[in-house]
């Protein structure tokens, strides 16, 4: 992971919208976990999937996500302020907002974190949660998914309290 963090810084605010954000509760039979899958965004007409490579891996090296044969891990970089959802990836001035079904949200403030997966390559829209699961069932097949848990931080950062 030291090498993810050398080559991979975590991306700006430039960056935010090339990244598809998708959160919902994953139920299981004892407990809910609220999850939260990044991939690639549509490509704009002169960039490739693969341009977004380095700056999906600069956000999984700041919440220090790991490969499925890496240790489980566990960071702070949730945030949850007043009803915003957002993760704090290690960017100085940049969190990268969530959005939620109201149930995602309370179970994240219950449970204290969401687990967390970055993949490479692009996610094709809709198909629901059936769609979530083949992707990341094949991406993970293909070794090209970071993941881990976000715990809830209860600090606020500082640069969010300086005047922007």
């Amino acid at each position: 992971m030291a090498d993810l963090a050398t080559r991979y810084p975590p991306p700006g605010p430039e960056f935010m919208d090339r990244v598809s954000v998708a959160a919902w509760v994953e139920r299981g039979p004892i407990v809910s976990v609220p999850r939260v899958l990044l991939t690639p965004a549509r490509p704009r007409p002169t960039e490739s999937v693969e341009a977004y490579r380095p700056g999906l891996l600069g956000i999984a090296q700041g919440l220090g996500l790991g490969q499925a044969t890496d240790p489980y891990r566990l960071r702070f970089g949730l945030l949850l302020v007043q009803g915003i959802a957002t993760l704090d990836y290690g960017h100085p001035s940049t969190t990268l907002n969530v959005p939620y079904p109201e149930t995602w949200y309370h179970l994240a403030q219950a449970s204290g974190y969401a687990h967390v997966t970055v993949g490479l390559a692009l996610r094709e829209l809709g198909g629901g949660l059936e769609a979530v699961h083949d992707y990341l069932a094949t991406e993970g097949r293909a070794g090209r998914l970071w993941s881990g848990q976000a715990a809830w931080q209860r600090s606020i950062p500082a640069t969010w309290l300086r005047a922007r």
